[in-house]
């Protein structure tokens, strides 16, 4: 009884105690635990027990930091009153949707109450920021209880997902697609997101501006993008990219395909776009200038393309030929190319080139044949050249090369009879052979020697070539000797070029070159010319490069002397230093280079000194503005100083804006164009450029084009500079082909295995079908019609299948798909007769099957005995097995079963391996022969 109330006499003191000292701790990471602050006990009753725990001390809480999926200890410090309790105990009681490890309330020994550790887990859905886990009960029966929250500082968890639609993508050139997707929030936050797009050249977007999207913690958002693709799109496959943006940190970015067909794809094909026109201008005095075109471009039939092109009428003066060209109207002789994969026949104005020694740029109207092949190549030409000027003389030009591989090389000839007609004729006979190896570091080694016979003699040419091409790097190095020069059809009588490009990183390209070349002509009897660039550049983000350059440049002519004309020599040399710095982002972009350097003039007449004038010349250039589908808008800058002997600077500067196929919103669909240029020259020397057009979509293909100019070039006759008017009227029009082009089938479901359809067998819509570079879609009763090369193969895009379907063979112009499966193949060792079983590692086995048209699968080994093919289409299968590499010879036991795959269930079979049966000798002499 004594002892019974000395206890109670000392609660209170011990409370009265508690109360005054109280706890001065505060809270920390689970790295350093959390102390308990001081909390006032006035509202304890010791009299009234039953109200202790419904006032239970709350202390302050203990703070730990973790990810989500992520166990976290946390240290609780334990009241030093406490210490000296006979009991206590400490209950762990967790919150929301953590987890407490191990015991959840546990007697806590005298011996050890400094601290309780206790193992909390947070759950992979916990949301960012201090979230109350668990608390801490301490209890006593002498005492009260106290409650230590245990709070968890959440770490950030930022996953946002851009998930494209899984259904194939399929459009018609001209109309509109949608593009769906979904923006998923996986993290532990808010998050706010905007999308944006990068579309193909000429696509749009129909929708109005779109806001920011708001996710919350484990919310997804599902949108939709209208795009209209231009009429004029070409076919297959085009990619769309969309990229999630949280202010100027790109999140997520997805690439999704859209398969755009024409409607030509299963109809019928359309044929080459043929455009007429007729073009009037005035020239700068006034005088009307009229000129007719006709152009047919287009497929002309199945794989054969063509380009034809004719001009009537003439432009008489500068002005009127500058007015027509701002119109898109050319003059040209009438000129037909015909291209196909096979080669190219050119009738009209036509030329081309036989090799160094054998004739380069011929040109003149007449007939051009290539054809090419895998193993070998011919060229032909046979032309007049071009009529001079005031003369109706035409020479011949003819000549043929044929080029055959053998093996690793490439033989080549070729044979030419050129000539044209001028003040200064050029004239060429040649005859020569050539070869093409491998060479060391994947290079290839070229030569060639010819017999050129020429106006005023012959000669013995060779020239050697080194090329070696790689994607980071190209490296070229060529030397020609062609007697006869220029005059020769030739660049050069003599040449030596050097040139290399190496990319060293994702960031850092450098190109170099250097020439000499040494010529005579029927007017200099020297020509020479050497020099060399140096420029190296570095991307500084995408987008954005800058470059060094260094040039040097000289020329050096002696000219012949004649009766007129004593001769006599000139040169110039040009060295420069610059900087230069590109930059785009999307559709914006900017150009600008500066140049330091000095230009060197020399003239030497005859029996006199040479004249040497030396003068510094810089400039600095820029541009900048937006080009795309709505036009192209630019700004110019450029100024040009040099300085005179007498040390007097001179100073030219050009300024303009101007602007090209410019969508003017309000005018349905008409575009304009303009210009405004300022020219200070040198001196006081003033010019401009003003310039304003107009082209104007009328119906049914009719379209009308207009133009005006004054330009400070142009003067009349009287001294005034005046507009020039221009105007184009006209018509478009897609002519059917010769032949309607393409292959024709249907894709259908081969639901029995057999590659033949059957009836019942039905099509499948949507399939996209593609040969080459040309696409298909099939309709919805699995009918497709492909353009393109007969000689490629039609093929089906496996993508635009169901999921489980794959392409399994094609008869005729039909194709056929099958649902694939999973087939297991169980293999079992036998035991030897009378001997225990025989363990074999088959991990190394090889399981094929071949099916009726001899395409193999291969199975994986999935597990000690059990070989898996993963996909697998309908049809009957006959197992081989590769068991070379096993440590024990096996055989399969006939016979072998088929594997027969019919559905979506999958298959299993067992196959039996036999062992290679052991015979037993008794162990007495090889002689006796004797065995068991």
């Amino acid at each position: 009884m004594m002892l019974h109330r000395a206890h109670v006499a000392a609660l209170p003191l011990c409370l009265l105690t508690l109360t005054s000292i109280g706890i001065a701790q505060a809270p920390t990471s689970a790295a350093r635990p959390a102390a308990v602050t001081p909390v006032s006990l006035a509202t304890w009753d010791p009299a009234k027990p039953d109200t202790v725990r419904a006032a239970d001390i709350r202390l302050a809480s203990v703070t730990a930091s973790g990810a989500p999926r992520t166990f976290q200890i946390v240290s609780i410090p334990i009241p030093d009153d406490f210490a000296k309790v006979m009991k206590l105990d400490v209950e762990m009681i967790s919150r929301g949707d953590f987890v407490v490890l191990g015991a959840r309330t546990r007697s806590l020994p005298v011996a050890n109450r400094k601290r309780v550790g206790v193992t909390i887990g947070i759950p992979a859905n916990a949301l960012a920021g201090r979230v109350l886990a668990a608390e801490a009960r301490f209890s006593s029966p002498a005492s009260f209880t106290v409650v230590v929250p245990v709070e968890i500082d959440v770490a950030l968890v930022r996953q946002i997902q851009l998930r494209p639609g899984s259904a194939p993508i399929n459009a018609q050139a001209g109309n509109d697609v949608i593009i769906p997707f979904e923006i998923v929030n996986s993290g532990n936050a808010k998050e706010t997101v905007k999308a944006e797009l990068a579309l193909p050249g000429g696509w749009a977007s129909r929708d109005v501006h779109q806001g920011d999207v708001q996710l919350q913690p484990g919310e997804t958002v599902k949108r939709r993008v209208r795009l209209k693709i231009p009429p004029l799109s070409s076919t297959g496959s085009s990619f769309v990219r969309v990229d999630l943006r949280s202010g100027k940190e790109i999140i997520d970015s997805r690439t999704m395909t859209v398969e755009v067909f024409n409607s030509s794809s299963i109809g019928r094909e359309a044929g080459p776009l043929v455009t007429s026109a007729i073009s009037h201008a005035r020239d700068e005095n006034g005088r009307p200038n009229k000129l007719f075109t006709l152009s047919a471009v287009g497929a002309l039939f199945d794989s054969v393309r063509i380009d034809a092109r004719m001009s009537q009428g003439s432009a008489v003066g500068g002005a009127a030929s500058n007015a027509f060209a701002r119109l898109g109207t050319f003059q040209s002789s009438a000129s037909v190319l015909l291209s196909a994969p096979s080669g190219q026949l050119g009738l009209g104005n036509t030329g081309t080139s036989f090799s160094d020694l054998t004739g380069l740029y011929p040109y003149g109207q007449g007939a051009l044949l290539n054809l090419r092949h895998p193993q070998w190549s011919f060229t032909g030409l046979g032309a007049l050249s071009m009529a001079p000027v005031g003369s109706t003389e035409r020479k011949p030009l003819v000549g043929v090369r044929g080029e055959r591989r053998v093996g690793e090389a490439t033989l080549s000839t070729s044979l030419s009879h050129l000539a044209d007609a001028g003040l200064s004729p050029r004239r060429l006979d040649a005859f020569g052979v050539g070869a093409a190896v491998p060479a060391i570091l994947g290079s290839t080694l070229k030569a060639e020697i010819a017999e050129r016979r020429f106006q005023d003699g012959s000669g013995f040419g060779w020239s050697s070539e080194l090329v070696r091409t790689a994607p980071e790097s190209n490296e070229e190095f060529r030397i020609t000797h062609a007697p006869g020069g220029s005059d020769a059809f030739a660049r050069a009588t003599n040449e030596l070029v050097a040139s290399v490009s190496e990319r060293f990183n994702s960031r850092g390209t450098v190109s170099a070159s250097a020439w000499r070349t040494t010529d005579a002509t029927s007017v200099f009897s020297g020509l020479k010319s050497n020099g060399y660039s140096l420029r190296p550049q570095y991307a500084i983000r995408a987008g954005t490069t800058v470059a060094i350059d260094v040039r040097s440049y000289e020329f050096n002519a002696t000219s012949r002397q004649t009766s007129s004309s004593p001769g006599g020599g000139f040169g110039n040399r040009e060295q420069q230093l610059g900087l230069s710095l590109s930059t785009y982002l999307r559709e914006y972009y900017l150009n600008s280079s500066a140049y330091l350097g000095n230009q060197t003039r020399t003239v030497s007449p005859v029996s006199q000194s040479t004249i040497t004038d030396r003068t510094p010349k810089n400039y600095w250039t820029t541009n900048g503005g937006f080009s795309g589908p709505r036009g192209v808008l630019e700004l110019q800058a450029r100024i040009e100083q040099t300085r005179d002997r007498g040390g007097f600077v001179n100073q030219q500067s050009t300024f303009g804006i101007r602007g090209e196929q410019v969508v003017l919103p309000w005018f349905g669909g008409i575009r304009g164009e303009g210009e405004l240029q300022r020219v200070n020259g040198f001196g006081s020397e003033k010019s401009a450029i003003m310039r304003a057009g107009l082209a104007i979509p009328l119906l049914n293909g009719f379209a009308l084009k207009v133009d005006a100019e004054r330009n400070s070039i142009f003067h009349s006759v009287s001294g005034r500079v005046p507009w020039i008017f221009g105007a184009r009227f006209e018509h478009a029009l897609t002519v059917p082909m010769l032949r309607t082009p393409g292959t024709s089938g249907y894709v259908y479901q081969d639901l029995n295995g057999n590659q033949r359809r059957d009836s019942g067998e039905p099509g499948v819509s949507g399939a996209i079908v593609r040969r080459g570079s040309e696409t298909a879609v099939a309709d919805q009763s699995g009918k497709y019609r492909v353009p393109g090369d007969a000689r490629q193969p039609v093929m089906i895009d496996e993508a635009s299948l169901p999921d489980g379907w794959t392409a399994s063979g094609a008869a005729g112009g039909d194709l056929s798909v099958s649902l694939s499966t999973s087939a297991v193949v169980e293999l079992i060792v036998a035991p030897r007769s009378g001997i225990s079983a025989v363990v074999v590692d088959l991990s190394k086995a090889h399981v094929i099957a071949r099916d009726s048209a001899g395409r193999e699968w291969a199975a994986l080994m999935t597990g000690p005995t059990t070989a898996t093919f993963q996909s697998l289409p309908v049809g009957t299968y006959t197992l081989q097995f590769d068991l070379s590499e096993l440590s024990e010879p096996l055989v399969p036991r006939a016979p072998v079963p088929m594997l027969i795959v019919s559905g979506k269930d999958s298959k299993s079979i067992t196959v039996t391996l036999d062992p290679r049966p052991i015979r037993m000798w008794n162990g007495s002499s090889a002689k006796s022969g004797s065995q068991k």
